[in-house]
């Protein structure tokens, strides 16, 4: 079932973790596949003579020191560079310069004459040479000493930099490859000494927390962690990471403030790391498939692939505030939160049908970690938490379903006649939307709740007054206020999810339920019938499971 994986290798990477045997295979098997797409990628040049002479000197590095070949195969974004060249045969100058690299490694003496349009020359895991004069440049090496021959006048070179954040790890800051542009954020141009230092420093940090804290992620971080690419921060100045599949082996990230941010950031892309090396040995999921899961912490509709990536990561987020919940309110809720949000993504993934055997095992792991963090937190908390999670679910339809005509038609002639709710029509259509990265809500009365527990503030989030009275534990004179906004504007999404709330907190579960699982039909029933109690519609409406 689990390939080149033990049953007990896979129950730990399921779990969230995986012991070290299961990380050397997850990497040999990456290494594997950059074996494999290299030489593709160099058969794809055909007669090229760079990329013969490439591979002539690649193969010469692997008799001489086949460990200097892993080193350089290793580096990450030679997979994302391959893949390219499999597709369209291009910048054989990069196969040329790995080649170079892998022979410098292996001590071989060797002279390459290498493209340069734009006066940079990488030699991957090793440096780069800049300020030279555009044009073929000579590269050659003896005794495990790189030389570069520029054709007019001096060149710098800037040597790759690296971290050891604990003893026997090394981590190469990034910060110079051509091919590291994988993400959805710029990377940073190479970072001046001092910045590279903060980077060390903090890494090394992160990294004793985590070995104190988290241990089994420490040591994930050292068996699959190559290197760092330092990203361009966003303007909100919020610290953001990445992953690519492109680039397995690199975490990108913009640099944060904190040790203890960095860890998190560091966790929540050791999970995407390892979940894409195991997808890569064994397929947990059909290829492809629509977009029509709801990840808890989006609001567009995602693909299983997309949901089971999510959930594994958030997963081990969820495990890095575990470990801080002591530290306050602010810390006791994102444990509690994320908890409950990959729990809820666990839950749509144990229903999914394009998971494999090994998928559906694979997500009875992470659901049974879940089981084991039953921690207590305090009663205020778990009430927003729900508040807060039960608001995205009634977004997200509002967002993402759209009803079917005929049963829309259908429910609406029957509440007409006044006669029962008619059976299960046709299902709701998932339409499909540009992607949305983050369900940050900003209004409406979770903001409201959310800003009441963690600040005390009273501020925009609770500037209207069916907000203010939900998040001040007034459910009944909220629910009023509700009302009155959706009769008004019926395309009102704060007031549908308040709505939902406050039916919850009044004594309506059914209507809350129904709320939060078929908000398109509600209102779009609604919108047919206007002078319908909205309660008394959503009560009558109710035909979804007990909980969303």
């Amino acid at each position: 079932m689990s390939g080149p994986l033990s049953g007990t290798q896979f129950a730990g990477l399921a779990g969230g973790h995986g012991d070290p045997t299961a990380l050397d295979v997850l990497r040999g098997g990456q290494l594997g596949r950059r074996r494999l797409l290299t030489v593709a990628a160099a058969r794809a040049y055909g007669d090229d003579p760079l990329a013969r002479r490439g591979l002539e000197l690649l193969t010469r590095a692997e008799r001489a020191d086949p460990a200097a070949v892993a080193e350089v195969l290793a580096h990450p974004p030679l997979t994302g560079w391959a893949r390219a060249a499999i597709g369209r045969p291009a910048d054989a100058g990069y196969l040329a310069a790995l080649a170079a690299a892998a022979a410098t490694r292996a001590g071989l003496a060797f002279e390459l004459t290498l493209p340069c349009p734009d006066g940079t020359l990488l030699l991957p895991t090793l440096g780069g040479a800049v300020d030279l004069t555009p044009g073929p440049t000579v590269v050659s090496a003896r005794h495990g000493t790189v030389r570069i021959v520029p054709r007019d006048g001096p060149a710098r070179w800037l040597p790759a930099r690296r971290i050891a954040p604990a003893a026997g790890v090394e981590v190469t800051i990034d910060d110079q490859d051509p091919w590291r542009r994988r993400y959805h954020h710029p990377p940073a141009p190479r970072l001046a000494d001092d910045a590279a230092a903060d980077l060390s420093r903090l890494t090394g940090q992160a990294w004793r927390w985590l070995h104190v804290n988290l241990p089994a992620h420490a040591d994930g971080l050292a068996g699959l962690l190559r290197s760092l690419v330092p990203l361009r921060p966003p303007p909100s100045g919020h610290a953001v990471s990445a992953t690519s599949r492109d680039a397995l082996g690199a975490i990108a990230l913009s640099v944060p403030a904190d040790p203890k941010t960095l860890a998190l950031l560091l966790v929540h892309e050791l999970q995407h790391t390892k979940l894409g090396a195991l997808l890569d040995l064994v397929p947990l999921h059909g290829p492809g498939g629509p977009a029509r899961y709801r990840a808890p912490w989006r609001l567009d509709p995602r693909p299983v692939g997309a949901l089971l990536q999510g959930a594994y990561a958030h997963l081990g987020v969820a495990e890095v505030w575990r470990c801080r919940r002591a530290e306050g309110v602010t810390a006791a809720f994102e444990f509690a939160y994320r908890r409950e949000q990959t729990a809820r993504a666990v839950r749509q993934l144990t229903d999914a049908v394009e998971l494999t055997d090994a998928g559906r095992s694979f997500v009875a792991g992470m659901a049974g970690t879940l089981r084991g963090w039953r921690e207590p937190v305090d009663e205020r908390v778990e009430a927003a938490v729900r508040d807060i999670a039960d608001g995205g679910a009634v977004r997200w339809g509002l967002a993402n379903l759209t009803p079917h005509p005929d049963e829309v038609d259908r429910a609406v002639r029957a509440w007409r006649r006044e006669q029962p709710r008619p059976d299960d029509g046709p299902p709701p259509m998932v339409a499909p939307r540009p992607a949305a990265p983050a369900l940050a809500v900003e209004t409406g009365p979770e903001a409201a709740v959310r800003g009441r527990l963690l600040t005390g503030d009273t501020g925009p989030s609770m500037r209207d007054p069916s907000d203010r009275a939900y998040a001040e534990g007034d459910p009944v004179r909220a629910l009023d206020g509700y009302r009155r906004r959706l009769s008004g504007d019926p395309g009102d999404t704060d007031a549908w999810v308040g709505l939902a709330l406050a039916a919850r907190r009044t004594g309506h579960p059914a209507a809350a339920v129904a709320l939060a699982t078929r908000p398109d039909l509600v209102r779009a029933v609604h919108r047919a019938v206007p002078d319908a109690d909205l309660l008394a519609l959503a009560t009558w409406r109710l035909d979804a499971p007990a909980s969303p």
